[in-house]
Order: structure tokens, then sequence, then C-alpha cells
């Protein structure tokens, strides 16, 4: 024990060559950081500062960035001795090294310590494993659509406005993961990085612009969209590299590039913050604009409307940002949220259903003569009946003293939370069948 803690606090220079003043020594002493867990702050951390400042004058590093320590799901730490430890080869082998450098990264708020599964894997890595297969995916969808021309640059081509709302979206987001790299906010950027990828560019631009890359815009339009496409790709990539480099590092490769473009990303410039590109108000119209599709796509899958039905759409009162992004975009209602005609209108007194939107605006779709009112509403009365009975029999016992008295706080907090996820299902049934009066 001794000799573990005596040449551990000498870690940081005895490892250069110290004594001797070696060329090793005076490259890389003192360090920048030092990252460690919080439960040997002062067993070793404190310990190598102290040898630093007596055997060279100088602090060995000055930021040290404590993680959290890796828990089961029963909050035990992780021991060889408990066989509650989870062996990274076989992550890596069944969901691959970006999956498990991404679920340790997200998981990693500063100083919190991380809980994984170790009895179900799939639990704990599923989620970084498909990220990893939508970013695949992404990249294969761009390969297929960029073709083998030189890649023109963004200010080549006049900008559509969803071409314009996603430049922005990748501004900010440079912006918001290079401050939380720069501060240790790791969890933040990962998080920042799968909301941009996943959701900003997979779900919503690559969706609006397939028509567009088919020359259905013309190939202006096109030619715009490719140039884009692949800037965000290429920007995105990087700022990503750093957490899953294998997948990165694939995908950008096959990009089309310039000719004086690095080798591999993992030497390829840092993305800056271009200004000029920043445009508040088109993201807020675009998040007045998705919040009706979502809502929309809500509603369909609420009513079980069939997928291949296309429905008349009512909004009002429209907001200022909606009416803009209306002005826009409602043409890609069509393909978003299967809508053959929007009117900015109240609508007819008929059955249908109806979404209140954060803007104040009521969207509303007739429903009459695509399902079967009289069907809807007597499963729906069935199911709010159903749930009105489990609501009464929870509510009954948590009105009961003796139970809150005798059963364990854990119980009693599941029955809580179980009253109050029946009591919102309640609401919204109550909701949708009366929209079907």
């Amino acid at each position: 024990m001794l000799d573990t803690w005596f040449s551990s606090w000498l870690w940081p220079f005895s490892t250069l060559g110290w004594p001797e003043e070696t060329l090793d020594l005076r490259a890389f002493y003192p360090t920048s950081t030092l990252v460690s867990g919080h439960d040997i702050l002062f067993f070793w951390i404190a310990r190598m500062i102290m040898a630093g400042l007596h055997f060279t004058g100088r602090v060995p590093f000055r930021d040290v960035y404590l993680t959290g320590i890796v828990r089961d799901h029963l909050g035990r730490k992780m021991s060889k001795s408990l066989g509650n430890g989870i062996d990274p080869l076989e992550v890596i082998e069944r969901f691959g090294a970006d999956a498990l450098r991404y679920t340790v990264v997200a998981g990693a708020g500063a100083g919190m310590d991380q809980y994984l599964n170790y009895e179900d894997l799939e639990e704990a890595f599923g989620p970084g494993r498909n990220f990893a297969n939508k970013l695949w995916n992404l990249g294969r969808f761009a390969l297929l659509n960029l073709g083998e021309e030189p890649r023109r640059s963004v200010e080549e081509v006049v900008l559509a406005p969803e071409d314009r709302w996603i430049l922005s979206r990748l501004t900010a987001t440079v912006r918001d993961v290079t401050e939380d790299l720069e501060r240790y906010r790791l969890q933040e950027a990962a998080l920042a990085l799968h909301g941009f990828l996943w959701r900003d560019v997979a779900d919503w631009y690559v969706e609006m612009i397939k028509a567009r890359l088919r020359g259905e815009a013309g190939e202006a339009s096109a030619a715009a969209a490719r140039a884009v496409l692949a800037e965000v790709l290429d920007q995105g990539l990087r700022l990503l590299h750093p957490i899953m480099p294998f997948i990165t590092e694939v995908v950008w490769l096959r990009l089309p590039k310039a000719p004086d473009a690095p080798p591999s990303i993992m030497v390829a410039p840092w993305p800056t913050v271009r200004s000029a590109w920043l445009e508040p108000a088109v993201e807020t119209r675009m998040a007045a604009f998705q919040e009706l599709v979502t809502a929309v796509r809500a509603l369909r899958a609420a009513y079980r409307v069939p997928p291949t039905a296309r429905l008349e759409l009512y909004v009002y009162p429209v907001s200022p940002d909606l009416a803009a992004a209306l002005d826009v975009w409602a043409p890609r209602l069509g393909s978003l949220a299967r809508v053959a005609a929007v009117h900015r209108a109240v609508p007819p007194a008929v059955p249908g259903a109806r979404a209140v939107l954060r803007g104040g605006a009521t969207a509303f779709l007739p429903l009459e003569g695509i399902v079967d009112v009289a069907r809807e509403r007597d499963q729906l009365t069935a199911e709010l009946a159903r749930v009105r009975a489990q609501l009464d029999a929870v509510e009954a016992k948590l009105a009961n003293a003796q139970f809150r008295a005798k059963a364990p706080a854990e119980v009693v907090a599941r029955e809580e939370e179980r009253a109050r996820q029946l009591r919102a299902q309640e609401t919204q049934l109550a909701a949708q069948l009366d929209a079907l009066k």
C-alpha cells in the first residue's frame, strides 16, 4: 500500500523522466487537465498537487474534472466481488465502440453517478446503438443523393427557408457544443448533438428536402439542398467525432469534399460559429410549424386515421409566427402530415379531432367520412370507463389511512404516480370523446 500511493503521487512528473530534466518533462509538465473520480480527491489528486509543488515548484494541472461513479441499476458500485460489472469488450462486440462511448458520455453529468443495468445490456446501450444506426442511415441517404459531383459551397446557391433554418440550427449547435466542451459539460454536448443530428437533420430537414432532391422544384433547388446537406453533415460529424470517432470517420471520409480537404476527420478543423447563418426568427417560425405537424400526427394516431387518408386541416386563430410558417411550408403538410389542404378559419360544426397548440391556436381535423365515428365513440367510451374504474380503485387505496401508514414510502409514491397517469389518460380520453359529439 505504501509503495502504491508513494509512486502514485509522483505520477505526473516521474513518468516523464524526473528527476532528470528530459525533453518530455519540459514538453508535457505541467499539463492542463486531470480527469478522475471524486472518491480519490484527497487520496490521490491532492497528493499529486502537493508532490508537484514540493518537487518541481509547479502544480501538475490546473483543471480537475471529477466524474461520477458507474453503478449498477440498484445503485451499487460495480465490483468484481459483487459480480455486477459490465465487460466493455462484450458491449463493443454487441453494440459497437461508438455506442459504448456515447452511452457513457451522454450519462456523464458533472459529478453525478451513472447507473447501468448489468443484467440488461440492451436497456443500457441500446439507445447508443440506435443513434449509431441513425447516423449510418443518414449517411447512406446523403451519399445516395449527393452523387459524385464536386461539392458546391453554400454561398454559391440560393437557399430555401428550410435551408436557412438548418444552417441556423447548425450554427447554434456549433456554438453550444463548443462552449459545453470548453466548460467540461460533456453530457450537454452529447445530448445537443443527438438532438441536432437525429431530430433536426434526419427527422425534419431530410424529410423536407426529399422532393427537392428528386428535382421536383428544379435543379437550382436540388443543388442548394445537396450543398446544405453536405455542409450540415460535414460540420455535424466533426462536432460528434470526439464522442463517436469510428462511425463519424467512416461517413465523413465518403462525403464529397474540396480537393484540399484533410485526409481524415481527426485532423479536420473544428467548426467555427458563422454568425451570418444565425436566424432566430426562422427558427421560431419552424418551431411553430413543427408543433403543428406533430399535433396533426398525434391526432391521426389517437383516432386511428388510416395512413392513406388525406385530411382537411383547420387552424385558428393563427399567430404571426405560425402564419409566416404556413406561408412558406404549407405545401409540406402533404408529405409530413398527410394533409390535403389547410384552412386558416374556424372549422364547421362536425365531429373531428382537436388539439390546442402552445401559441394559442387550435388545430382541427374533420373526421366524418374518414373514420367510423360511432364505432370510435363506443371504443373511447369503453376505454374511458375502464380508466375511471382503475382510477377510482387507486384513489380509494390512497384515501385509506391504514394503507398510507403501513405501506413503504416507495409503494405509496408508485400509487400516487399511477393515479397521476390515470388522471391524465382520463382527461385525454374525455377530450377525444367530446370532440366526436
